[in-house]
Protein backbone atom coordinates (compact mmCIF):
# COMPACT_ATOMS: atom_id res chain seq x y z
CA UNK A 1 0.00 0.00 0.00
CA UNK A 2 1.53 3.49 -1.02
CA UNK A 3 0.82 6.41 0.90
CA UNK A 4 -0.29 8.86 -2.36
CA UNK A 5 1.08 12.86 -1.40
CA UNK A 6 -3.33 13.54 -1.99
CA UNK A 7 -3.66 10.79 1.05
CA UNK A 8 -1.01 12.88 3.05
CA UNK A 9 -2.88 16.43 2.34
CA UNK A 10 -5.45 15.05 3.51
CA UNK A 11 -4.67 13.67 6.16
CA UNK A 12 -2.44 17.31 6.98
CA UNK A 13 -5.81 18.87 6.31
CA UNK A 14 -7.75 17.04 8.93
CA UNK A 15 -4.96 17.55 11.60
CA UNK A 16 -5.61 21.32 11.22
CA UNK A 17 -8.99 21.60 10.73
CA UNK A 18 -9.32 22.38 13.81
CA UNK A 19 -7.29 25.99 13.78
CA UNK A 20 -10.89 27.97 12.98
CA UNK A 21 -12.63 26.17 15.56
CA UNK A 22 -10.07 27.67 18.20
CA UNK A 23 -11.67 30.20 20.92
CA UNK A 24 -10.24 31.72 23.53
CA UNK A 25 -11.34 33.34 27.35
CA UNK A 26 -11.62 36.81 27.53
CA UNK A 27 -8.19 39.34 27.03
CA UNK A 28 -8.68 40.23 30.82
CA UNK A 29 -6.03 38.85 32.54
CA UNK A 30 -3.46 41.30 34.16
CA UNK A 31 0.37 41.11 34.08
CA UNK A 32 2.48 43.72 35.76
CA UNK A 33 6.07 44.10 35.44
CA UNK A 34 9.26 45.61 37.27
CA UNK A 35 9.67 48.41 35.43
CA UNK A 36 6.12 49.62 36.36
CA UNK A 37 4.23 48.35 33.63
CA UNK A 38 0.71 47.07 33.07
CA UNK A 39 -0.51 44.50 30.17
CA UNK A 40 -4.00 43.52 29.57
CA UNK A 41 -4.52 40.32 27.71
CA UNK A 42 -5.08 36.52 27.55
CA UNK A 43 -2.43 34.28 29.48
CA UNK A 44 -1.40 31.66 26.97
CA UNK A 45 1.22 29.74 28.71
CA UNK A 46 4.81 30.29 30.43
CA UNK A 47 7.55 28.02 28.93
CA UNK A 48 11.42 28.43 29.19
CA UNK A 49 11.21 31.51 31.25
CA UNK A 50 8.94 33.14 28.78
CA UNK A 51 5.30 34.41 29.56
CA UNK A 52 3.50 34.42 26.51
CA UNK A 53 0.16 37.09 26.67
CA UNK A 54 -2.27 37.68 23.24
CA UNK A 55 -3.11 41.00 23.57
CA UNK A 56 -5.78 42.75 21.10
CA UNK A 57 -4.19 46.19 19.97
CA UNK A 58 -0.19 44.45 19.69
CA UNK A 59 -0.43 40.72 19.34
CA UNK A 60 0.83 38.00 21.32
CA UNK A 61 4.33 39.11 23.96
CA UNK A 62 6.62 37.77 24.90
CA UNK A 63 8.05 38.26 28.21
CA UNK A 64 11.33 37.04 30.20
CA UNK A 65 9.74 35.77 33.49
CA UNK A 66 12.32 37.41 35.59
CA UNK A 67 11.09 41.41 34.80
CA UNK A 68 7.00 39.86 35.80
CA UNK A 69 6.13 40.81 38.96
CA UNK A 70 2.82 39.62 39.25
CA UNK A 71 -0.12 37.75 36.98
CA UNK A 72 -3.81 38.22 37.85
CA UNK A 73 -6.55 35.72 36.24
CA UNK A 74 -10.10 34.32 36.73
CA UNK A 75 -9.74 31.59 35.01
CA UNK A 76 -8.09 28.39 35.24
CA UNK A 77 -4.36 27.19 35.28
CA UNK A 78 -2.28 23.83 35.71
CA UNK A 79 1.07 25.41 37.05
CA UNK A 80 3.70 23.23 37.54
CA UNK A 81 6.54 24.09 39.94
CA UNK A 82 10.46 22.81 40.14
CA UNK A 83 10.80 19.43 41.30
CA UNK A 84 7.55 18.43 39.21
CA UNK A 85 4.46 19.89 41.65
CA UNK A 86 1.72 20.74 40.19
CA UNK A 87 -1.38 22.98 41.56
CA UNK A 88 -4.82 24.05 39.85
CA UNK A 89 -6.14 27.20 40.05
CA UNK A 90 -7.50 30.58 39.01
CA UNK A 91 -4.61 33.52 39.80
CA UNK A 92 -5.30 35.78 42.65
CA UNK A 93 -3.59 39.33 43.59
CA UNK A 94 -0.15 38.18 45.21
CA UNK A 95 0.34 39.85 48.65
CA UNK A 96 4.14 40.97 47.51
CA UNK A 97 6.23 41.22 44.28
CA UNK A 98 7.51 38.51 42.45
CA UNK A 99 4.82 36.25 44.23
CA UNK A 100 1.98 34.32 42.07
CA UNK A 101 -1.21 33.31 44.31
CA UNK A 102 -2.83 30.47 42.89
CA UNK A 103 -6.75 29.62 44.23
CA UNK A 104 -8.18 26.46 44.35
CA UNK A 105 -10.38 24.55 46.23
CA UNK A 106 -8.54 24.40 49.47
CA UNK A 107 -7.63 28.16 49.64
CA UNK A 108 -4.98 30.34 48.31
CA UNK A 109 -1.38 29.01 47.85
CA UNK A 110 1.62 31.64 47.16
CA UNK A 111 5.17 30.83 45.44
CA UNK A 112 7.47 32.35 44.35
CA UNK A 113 7.62 32.87 40.57
CA UNK A 114 11.02 31.78 40.14
CA UNK A 115 10.01 28.74 41.27
CA UNK A 116 7.79 27.90 38.05
CA UNK A 117 8.66 25.85 35.18
CA UNK A 118 5.70 26.18 33.20
CA UNK A 119 1.75 27.59 33.20
CA UNK A 120 -0.78 26.33 30.92
CA UNK A 121 -4.59 26.98 30.53
CA UNK A 122 -6.98 24.47 31.79
CA UNK A 123 -10.08 25.27 29.27
CA UNK A 124 -13.59 24.07 29.68
CA UNK A 125 -14.58 22.66 26.25
CA UNK A 126 -12.79 20.77 23.70
CA UNK A 127 -11.75 23.46 21.34
CA UNK A 128 -10.43 25.80 24.01
CA UNK A 129 -7.83 23.35 25.03
CA UNK A 130 -6.42 22.98 21.84
CA UNK A 131 -2.99 24.79 20.78
CA UNK A 132 -0.66 24.36 17.99
CA UNK A 133 1.20 25.73 14.72
CA UNK A 134 0.83 25.19 10.81
CA UNK A 135 4.03 25.28 8.83
CA UNK A 136 4.80 25.59 5.06
CA UNK A 137 8.30 25.92 3.30
CA UNK A 138 9.65 26.58 -0.56
CA UNK A 139 12.69 25.94 -1.87
CA UNK A 140 14.25 26.16 -5.56
CA UNK A 141 17.34 26.17 -6.97
CA UNK A 142 17.53 26.80 -10.66
CA UNK A 143 20.93 25.55 -11.75
CA UNK A 144 19.72 22.03 -11.32
CA UNK A 145 16.38 22.84 -11.51
CA UNK A 146 15.61 21.45 -7.71
CA UNK A 147 12.64 22.06 -6.00
CA UNK A 148 11.55 21.07 -2.30
CA UNK A 149 8.81 21.77 -0.36
CA UNK A 150 7.37 20.59 2.77
CA UNK A 151 4.01 21.15 4.82
CA UNK A 152 4.00 20.22 8.78
CA UNK A 153 1.26 21.33 11.62
CA UNK A 154 0.83 19.87 15.13
CA UNK A 155 -2.15 20.37 17.83
CA UNK A 156 -1.78 19.65 21.38
CA UNK A 157 -4.83 19.33 23.78
CA UNK A 158 -4.45 19.71 27.58
CA UNK A 159 -6.66 18.34 30.32
CA UNK A 160 -5.88 18.22 34.37
CA UNK A 161 -4.22 14.90 34.16
CA UNK A 162 -4.14 13.82 30.23
CA UNK A 163 -1.71 15.00 27.02
CA UNK A 164 -2.65 14.15 23.80
CA UNK A 165 -1.15 15.46 20.44
CA UNK A 166 -1.18 15.20 17.02
CA UNK A 167 1.79 16.47 14.32
CA UNK A 168 2.20 15.58 10.21
CA UNK A 169 4.86 16.49 7.85
CA UNK A 170 4.95 15.88 4.06
CA UNK A 171 8.41 16.32 2.14
CA UNK A 172 8.75 16.53 -1.67
CA UNK A 173 11.58 17.08 -3.47
CA UNK A 174 12.16 17.15 -7.60
CA UNK A 175 15.17 17.60 -9.67
CA UNK A 176 15.82 17.58 -13.40
CA UNK A 177 17.01 14.36 -14.55
CA UNK A 178 16.99 12.92 -11.23
CA UNK A 179 14.24 11.14 -9.01
CA UNK A 180 11.43 12.62 -7.20
CA UNK A 181 11.47 12.04 -3.78
CA UNK A 182 8.59 12.35 -0.78
CA UNK A 183 8.04 11.78 2.69
CA UNK A 184 5.06 11.86 4.91
CA UNK A 185 4.52 11.21 8.76
CA UNK A 186 1.29 11.34 11.23
CA UNK A 187 2.06 10.64 14.79
CA UNK A 188 -0.40 10.89 17.56
CA UNK A 189 1.01 11.04 21.42
CA UNK A 190 -1.27 9.70 24.54
CA UNK A 191 -0.03 10.54 28.09
CA UNK A 192 -1.31 10.54 31.65
CA UNK A 193 0.49 12.24 33.99
CA UNK A 194 1.35 10.92 36.95
CA UNK A 195 2.62 12.04 40.63
CA UNK A 196 6.31 13.75 40.45
CA UNK A 197 7.96 13.18 37.24
CA UNK A 198 6.15 9.70 36.10
CA UNK A 199 3.69 9.13 33.59
CA UNK A 200 2.72 6.58 30.68
CA UNK A 201 2.18 7.58 27.24
CA UNK A 202 0.61 5.55 24.19
CA UNK A 203 1.96 6.43 20.82
CA UNK A 204 0.81 5.61 16.98
CA UNK A 205 2.36 6.50 13.91
CA UNK A 206 1.77 6.17 9.90
CA UNK A 207 4.66 6.88 8.28
CA UNK A 208 5.96 6.62 4.19
CA UNK A 209 9.42 6.55 2.77
CA UNK A 210 9.97 4.91 -0.21
CA UNK A 211 13.53 5.24 -0.69
CA UNK A 212 14.29 3.50 2.73
CA UNK A 213 11.98 0.74 1.30
CA UNK A 214 8.75 1.05 3.01
CA UNK A 215 4.99 2.68 1.36
CA UNK A 216 3.75 2.18 4.89
CA UNK A 217 4.67 1.71 8.12
CA UNK A 218 2.48 1.53 10.99
CA UNK A 219 3.51 1.56 14.55
CA UNK A 220 1.46 1.38 17.81
CA UNK A 221 2.84 0.92 21.17
CA UNK A 222 3.56 2.53 24.50
CA UNK A 223 5.56 2.64 27.80
CA UNK A 224 6.43 4.59 30.71
CA UNK A 225 8.31 8.60 30.76
CA UNK A 226 10.15 10.28 33.18
CA UNK A 227 11.06 13.96 33.69
CA UNK A 228 14.53 13.64 34.24
CA UNK A 229 15.62 17.18 34.17
CA UNK A 230 12.35 20.26 34.82
CA UNK A 231 13.23 23.39 35.56
CA UNK A 232 12.12 26.87 34.02
CA UNK A 233 14.59 26.98 31.52
CA UNK A 234 15.03 23.36 30.15
CA UNK A 235 13.41 20.04 29.93
CA UNK A 236 15.08 16.61 30.04
CA UNK A 237 12.42 13.41 29.24
CA UNK A 238 13.33 9.62 28.70
CA UNK A 239 10.78 7.49 27.16
CA UNK A 240 11.46 3.30 27.44
CA UNK A 241 8.68 1.38 25.54
CA UNK A 242 7.00 -1.49 23.29
CA UNK A 243 6.11 -0.64 19.79
CA UNK A 244 4.41 -3.10 16.69
CA UNK A 245 5.87 -2.17 13.70
CA UNK A 246 4.07 -3.17 10.73
CA UNK A 247 5.57 -2.27 6.86
CA UNK A 248 4.35 -2.30 3.44
CA UNK A 249 7.22 -2.88 1.09
CA UNK A 250 7.66 -0.88 -1.80
CA UNK A 251 7.31 -2.17 -5.41
CA UNK A 252 6.48 -5.60 -3.74
CA UNK A 253 4.01 -7.81 -1.82
CA UNK A 254 6.04 -8.54 0.96
CA UNK A 255 5.05 -7.51 3.99
CA UNK A 256 7.25 -6.74 7.25
CA UNK A 257 6.22 -7.65 10.88
CA UNK A 258 8.36 -6.87 14.03
CA UNK A 259 8.09 -6.02 17.55
CA UNK A 260 10.74 -3.63 18.74
CA UNK A 261 11.99 -1.87 22.19
CA UNK A 262 11.87 2.08 22.13
CA UNK A 263 14.07 3.74 23.68
CA UNK A 264 13.87 7.77 23.55
CA UNK A 265 15.30 10.88 24.90
CA UNK A 266 13.90 14.57 24.50
CA UNK A 267 15.63 17.87 25.27
CA UNK A 268 14.33 21.93 25.50
CA UNK A 269 15.27 24.57 25.83
CA UNK A 270 14.96 28.33 25.71
CA UNK A 271 17.21 30.94 26.59
CA UNK A 272 16.70 34.78 27.75
CA UNK A 273 15.48 37.43 25.81
CA UNK A 274 11.73 37.19 23.71
CA UNK A 275 13.41 36.60 20.48
CA UNK A 276 16.47 33.89 21.87
CA UNK A 277 15.70 30.47 19.43
CA UNK A 278 13.38 27.89 20.84
CA UNK A 279 15.43 24.49 20.53
CA UNK A 280 13.81 20.97 20.48
CA UNK A 281 15.46 17.92 20.34
CA UNK A 282 14.72 14.26 20.07
CA UNK A 283 16.01 11.15 19.36
CA UNK A 284 14.51 7.68 19.41
CA UNK A 285 16.15 4.34 18.82
CA UNK A 286 13.94 1.04 18.37
CA UNK A 287 15.36 -2.16 18.54
CA UNK A 288 14.11 -5.48 16.91
CA UNK A 289 13.51 -8.39 19.33
CA UNK A 290 11.68 -10.67 16.81
CA UNK A 291 13.55 -12.51 14.22
CA UNK A 292 16.17 -10.92 12.30
CA UNK A 293 18.57 -8.25 14.13
CA UNK A 294 17.72 -4.72 13.05
CA UNK A 295 18.25 -1.27 14.44
CA UNK A 296 16.41 2.07 13.71
CA UNK A 297 17.26 5.78 14.67
CA UNK A 298 15.00 8.92 14.24
CA UNK A 299 17.04 11.95 14.87
CA UNK A 300 14.72 15.59 14.93
CA UNK A 301 16.59 19.00 15.94
CA UNK A 302 14.45 21.74 15.84
CA UNK A 303 15.23 25.29 16.00
CA UNK A 304 12.50 28.67 15.79
CA UNK A 305 13.15 32.32 16.28
CA UNK A 306 9.89 34.68 16.23
CA UNK A 307 9.60 36.90 13.37
CA UNK A 308 6.89 39.03 14.14
CA UNK A 309 2.97 38.59 16.22
CA UNK A 310 2.31 34.66 16.14
CA UNK A 311 4.73 33.67 13.10
CA UNK A 312 8.29 32.38 13.34
CA UNK A 313 10.89 31.27 11.31
CA UNK A 314 11.71 27.73 11.64
CA UNK A 315 15.16 25.56 11.02
CA UNK A 316 14.99 21.49 11.00
CA UNK A 317 16.98 18.32 10.57
CA UNK A 318 15.72 15.30 10.29
CA UNK A 319 17.65 12.11 10.04
CA UNK A 320 16.15 8.59 9.61
CA UNK A 321 18.85 5.51 10.15
CA UNK A 322 17.55 1.55 9.24
CA UNK A 323 20.66 -0.83 9.43
CA UNK A 324 18.24 -3.67 7.43
CA UNK A 325 15.80 -1.57 5.04
CA UNK A 326 12.94 -3.46 3.66
CA UNK A 327 13.01 -3.60 -0.33
CA UNK A 328 15.86 -3.65 -2.82
CA UNK A 329 18.57 -1.05 -3.48
CA UNK A 330 16.85 1.30 0.13
CA UNK A 331 19.01 3.76 1.57
CA UNK A 332 20.31 2.96 5.39
CA UNK A 333 20.40 6.84 5.89
CA UNK A 334 18.05 9.57 5.02
CA UNK A 335 18.29 13.11 6.18
CA UNK A 336 16.72 16.27 5.07
CA UNK A 337 17.67 20.05 5.97
CA UNK A 338 14.32 22.41 6.01
CA UNK A 339 13.48 25.72 6.39
CA UNK A 340 9.86 27.02 7.11
CA UNK A 341 7.75 29.68 8.25
CA UNK A 342 5.20 28.97 10.60
CA UNK A 343 1.79 30.87 12.27
CA UNK A 344 1.07 29.25 16.02
CA UNK A 345 -2.62 29.43 17.42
Amino acid sequence: MRISPKLAAVGLAWMLAAVPAVASHDKSDIVSTAEGGTYVGEIKSVQYATLSLKTSPAGTLSIELRHVTGMISKYEYRIELNGGKRHFGTLGPPTKPGHLSIVGSEGALEVELSEIVGIVPIEHGFWKRVDGSANLGFSYTQANKALQYNTSGDASYRSRRNYGSLSGQSIFSTQEDGETTNQHQLQMILAQVGKGRWGLFEVGQLQSNPAQGYDLRTLVGGGATKFVVESSRKLLSLNLGMVYNREDVTDGSELDQSAEVLVAVGFRRYKRGSHSPGVQFTLATFTNVTETPRFRASLNFNVSWKIVGDFKFNFQIIDNYDSAPPGVDSQSNDMSIVTSVGYTF
